[in-house]
């Protein structure tokens, strides 16, 4: 009998607009133990988790499940579900084997029995609005041991969500590109912006690229972008009429940036919209509104909103294909910031919530060892 402690991040309260607050909406419970050599398993494996990956989507699976979105929500009193690494400890599942590394949806606490059952949405498609997507299907899957190739933090930065956010709509979306054409990306110091930057390089594109701090502008640069900028000092406007026009848009914020996007755009350009950060913690009446909505038509734009499980059966294959050998040449970079322990994950995933700061990196939140 080898009985641990097993800490967890428990949703305790939907937030109002704006980010959450750390111990209030997010309280780190560490009152629960498990026995690690006798809990029963009942034809599943049990892992322990290594690093957990905050990302933006967990905001919208906030919000009280009335309103419709995307995603399904958190349940309230049950543990965050979100990315992570872990490792399995022991398994009675079928091709699951102890050392098995695996990244996906899972609870975030130190030990778990998968599948997991505690915060798991009993998803009934006849009771969500159309295109809800149940990310508890997004179940773990094995992934390579990097055995030092590359550190195993990488699976949730370039080779997790982040990457194939940006793999798989330039894939579905942008498709055949001409060399030359420019491409402007908002947010350009994300985890899938730096990396949307380094794939139109790949391609041969011209790279606009806008962030909020002058070290982002210098860290865009360094991942390839031609013209880097910051927009608190630099207009969209300005910025796209020096340097545009434009054939292509990725948008991770929305508001300035799109609409001087749409202005910059040629005819039948193609929009990927990826994110809304700049409206995502703004209440429904003071967000931003267009005011060149009509150029979409003018223009013969193309405007798509995906979510990674679009295109996943495409282009996931391909993309672990291909990737992970990059990274390990060192022709995909990423850069991480990395914070540790559970007792600063609630915070780590609110500030990752939080626009304007000046680090630089995907935050991961690295809690065990192998």
């Amino acid at each position: 009998m080898v009985t641990v402690a097993n800490p967890r991040l428990v949703f305790t309260k939907r937030p109002p607009p704006g980010p959450p607050v750390a111990g209030e909406h997010l309280v780190l419970d560490t009152s629960r133990t498990i026995d690690i050599d006798d809990v029963p398993l009942n034809g599943g494996f049990l892992t322990k988790t290594l690093v957990l990956s905050p990302e933006p989507h967990m905001r919208d699976r906030m919000r009280d499940p009335s309103i419709p979105s995307y995603s399904t929500t958190y349940t309230i009193g049950a543990p965050i579900v979100a990315f992570a690494v872990v490792v399995v400890i022991r398994s009675e599942k079928e091709g699951v084997k102890p050392g098995d590394y695996m990244y996906g949806q899972t609870p975030w606490e130190a030990y778990t029995v998968q599948p997991y059952v505690e915060g798991r949405c009993n998803f009934k498609p006849e009771e969500w609005a159309p295109g809800t997507y149940n990310f508890d299907a997004l179940v773990l899957q094995a992934i390579p041991d990097p055995q030092g190739a590359f550190p195993i933090t990488r699976y949730t930065s370039i080779l997790g969500t982040p990457g194939l956010t940006a793999y798989v709509a330039f894939e579905g979306i942008i498709g055949e590109i001409k060399p030359g054409e420019t491409i402007f990306v908002s947010s350009g110091a994300s985890a899938v912006g730096s990396l949307v930057i380094q794939i139109a390089k790949l391609k041969g594109m011209k790279v606009i690229a806008s962030a909020g701090s002058d070290a982002k502008v210098a860290y865009m640069k360094s991942v390839g972008a031609d013209v880097a900028f910051n927009y608190k000092k630099t207009s969209y406007d300005a910025a796209l009429a020096e340097h545009g026009p434009i054939q292509v848009y990725w948008d991770n914020v929305g508001v300035e940036a799109l609409d001087a996007a749409l202005e910059a755009a040629t005819a039948q350009a193609k929009f990927v919209i990826c994110g809304s950060v700049g409206t995502d913690n703004t209440p429904p009446d003071q967000r931003y509104r267009l005011k060149n909505a009509f150029l979409i038509m003018k223009k013969r734009l193309l405007l798509r909103g995906f979510i990674v499980p679009d295109f996943l059966s495409q282009f996931g294959a391909k993309f672990y294909n291909e990737v992970p050998a990059l990274v390990a040449q060192g022709k995909l970079k990423s850069e991480e910031r990395i914070i540790e322990g559970w007792d600063n994950a609630a915070e780590a995933l609110v500030d990752m919530m939080k626009t304007g700061h000046d680090a630089i990196g995907k935050p991961v939140v690295v809690v065990g060892k192998a």
